[in-house]
């Protein structure tokens, strides 16, 4: 995470951005993860989640699920610093920790966490 800015991350996300899509920076804490570093781009149609390389300076690996098949979601804010995310999909289990504050960031994780808030979770 130290390498993390907004311009690393509009870089990263370019190819997959659409309209009004949030964007934010996650610690994956799930098995079926390819990297534990990733960024979560969602929108009202979709989450599309991309893995990092150990530098998070490259997408490794791309995922894309469609918010109507996100189930059995649950949204913790129980830390001042982090919030949980888990959901599943498809069979698999999926757990994001979403730190609410980068600096280098601005507000992109806070405005990623009151969408998910106000429009995702059911």
């Amino acid at each position: 995470m130290l390498f993390i800015h907004k311009k690393l991350i509009r870089k990263l996300t370019t190819p997959y951005i659409e309209a009004n899509t949030q964007i934010c920076y996650a610690q994956s804490q799930s098995f079926a993860s390819y990297s534990s570093k990733t960024i979560l781009l969602l929108n009202h149609d979709k989450l599309i989640i991309l893995f990092l390389n150990f530098f998070s300076s490259k997408v490794i690996h791309t995922l894309e699920i469609p918010v109507t098949d996100l189930q059995e979601q649950n949204y913790n804010t129980g830390s001042l610093l982090d919030a949980l995310w888990s959901f599943q999909s498809n069979g698999q289990r999926w757990r994001f920790r979403i730190i609410k504050k980068i600096l280098p960031l601005g507000t992109m994780q806070q405005d990623f966490l009151d969408f998910l808030q106000h429009h995702i979770i059911r």
